[in-house]
């Protein structure tokens, strides 16, 4: 399956300055990662997280991870690769569970990850194919006090880890606190442009990043 890659702009915050440059993060080196900038938002009783990637390395890396006040792994999202094993990892206010696949990229690839704190259900999505649902902190509200970090896990609020650092390229990354539908999710895999292409709560080409370690923008897929 050929998967479309958004051709949406980031804005880029550097000293102080917004600017709109290219519209894919090039991870050379795992000390490389990007704080999204400010999240106002209240807290989530369900979301949506999509992104492309295209990974260099295999083990288990962070694509997206979320500390709050509260808790250190608040939300995160990890992919993992070893030999004929894969899966992805996800964590909610401190709990853990892993979601297992057969999918092996060497391409672009879309994933989608869901959560619905009313049944404590989570799905993810792998070029617009679902996956095996696993279940976690039903009845729980995600807090929107702390930090988003694209490409590396946090250890506390505002510390980096340098375990499970993604490598590779990364784009059309987009959080929704609510659950998309499975139209909607194809469609944004496939860049329809209609109002659920971009998250209301991260949105790529709007939401402000501040790059930090030399990742790179760059237009070229």
């Amino acid at each position: 399956m050929l998967i479309a890659v958004c051709a949406f702009q980031v804005e880029l915050m550097a000293q102080g300055q917004a600017d709109t440059v290219g519209s894919l993060l090039l991870y050379a080196q795992q000390r490389h990662y990007v704080r999204v900038t400010h999240v106002s938002h209240p807290d989530m009783n369900a979301f949506t997280v999509c992104l492309h990637v295209l990974p260099e390395d295999q083990g288990s890396q962070t694509v997206l991870s979320y500390t709050s006040s509260e808790h250190e792994n608040e939300g995160s999202i990890s992919i993992s690769a070893d030999g004929d094993s894969r899966e992805v990892g996800l964590w909610i206010g401190n709990e853990f569970v892993n979601l297992p696949h057969s999918f092996k990229a060497h391409v672009w690839t879309n994933y989608c990850v869901t959560w619905s704190s009313q049944t404590g259900g989570a799905d993810f999505w792998i070029n617009g194919m679902v996956g095996e649902q696993r279940q976690l902190k039903r009845g729980y509200s995600v807090s929107l006090s702390g930090v988003f970090i694209l490409g590396r896990d946090q250890d506390g609020l505002l510390g980096i880890s340098n375990s499970n650092a993604f490598v590779g390229k990364m784009t059309d990354v987009n959080v929704w606190d609510y659950i998309l539908s499975t139209a909607d999710i194809r469609d944004q895999m496939s860049c329809e442009r209609n109002s659920t292409v971009v998250g209301n709560v991260l949105s790529w080409g709007t939401t402000r990043l501040g790059l930090y370690g030399g990742v790179e923008l760059d237009g070229q897929y």
